[in-house]
């Protein structure tokens, strides 16, 4: 090894020695806090379509799929019509779709009735991003939705398209 070799590596040894002892005390956990995940869904009140406030807790008991979309959102547009189907396949057991929509009361109304949406659909505005955030929510991304069991747990966070194998791997629908 060569005398330049042999100082240049010396150099770099005894600045990676210095910065290890000198080293500025971080808080690991302020740069990149633990996200524990929520494992009891957040209870909340929105309007619904008809303008009657509607509490989460209504449908507990039951699996509640939470669909958090808006009309001007295509994979949103996309997934609806498999929820509606199985809304009206399911609905009669312990499984519930509710939508909330991060969107005007117009739009979503006009949206809900040409495609016949059978499940409620609850009115956020730009608030239900930060509701979406309380469920699990990180990117801000829609669509997103959670599944949650009969006791209130969340089973399931899905950021993009929701199709029925997924919700079906997550639930036991049981039959009444």
């Amino acid at each position: 090894m060569n005398k330049q070799r042999l100082a240049g590596l010396t150099i770099v040894l005894v600045i990676a020695i210095f910065l290890s002892i000198n080293k500025p005390s971080v808080d690991v956990e302020a740069i990149n806090p633990i996200q524990q995940e929520v494992t009891i869904r957040p209870e909340f009140s929105l309007p619904d379509l008809q303008g009657k406030t509607r509490n989460i807790n209504e449908w507990d008991g039951r699996y509640i799929v939470l669909n958090f979309w808006a009309t001007w959102c295509p994979p949103c547009r996309k997934e609806i019509p498999e929820f509606i189907a199985l809304q009206k396949e399911y609905g009669g057991s312990n499984l519930q779709f509710i939508g909330v929509a991060i969107d005007d009361e117009v739009s979503v109304n006009q949206y809900a009735l040409e495609m016949g949406i059978n499940y409620p659909n609850l009115i956020a505005e730009m608030q239900g991003i930060e509701l979406a955030r309380q469920y699990g929510n990180r990117m801000g991304a829609l669509p997103f939705s959670v599944i949650i069991s009969p006791n209130g747990q969340i089973i399931l966070r899905q950021v993009g398209l929701l199709n029925k194998k997924t919700i079906f791997r997550s639930i036991k629908v049981l039959n009444n």
